[in-house]
């Protein structure tokens, strides 16, 4: 296999090769897939449960039920989300996504910020651009007609160059 890792898987401790960067091996992610199959139907057939219950209630890793939450996969559902983790950016309680919000708008606008100097750098880059390219057209702007002067002034003297 061209272009694979060879890995330990992260749950079961397996090596195996890791094609795209995953970080569980083929069988843990069979697994995995069971499990989510498993929460969706718990869900499904219990409305209004929390995500206590049904970690409680199927076992599952608060790591799991974090990243369903995190891909959106209660959206539609009638869940009470009570799963609460802590924000990536200051460790404050959440219960969906990565960032909280206050952290999540510190990032859009230390972004926006990143974003307007690096347009702000472009557009200076384009100017210096634009002036190196004028220059370099007056520098052999300038030789052309001086190399013709010199002509001119070697024909005046009746000398050839």
């Amino acid at each position: 296999m061209a272009g694979a890792k060879l890995k330990n898987c992260a749950q079961c401790g397996k090596i195996f090769p890791s094609l795209r960067g995953e970080k569980i091996c083929r069988d843990c992610q069979i697994k995995e897939q069971d499990l989510e199959l498993q929460v969706m139907q718990y869900v499904r057939d219990h409305p209004g449960v929390s995500m206590k219950e049904v970690k409680e209630a199927l076992g599952v890793s608060d790591k799991l039920m974090k990243r369903m939450v995190n891909e959106g996969m209660f959206t539609n559902l009638n869940v009470t989300n009570d799963f609460l983790y802590p924000c990536v950016g200051c460790g404050r309680m959440i219960h969906t996504g990565t960032y909280c919000s206050d952290c999540l708008a510190k990032l859009r606008r230390e972004t926006k910020k990143v974003a307007e100097a690096l347009h702000i750098r472009i557009r200076e880059d384009k100017k210096m651009n634009t002036i190196d390219r004028l220059n370099a057209e007056a520098e052999r702007e300038f030789e052309k007609e001086s190399r013709h002067l010199t002509k001119i002034s070697f024909a005046k003297n009746g000398r050839k160059r």
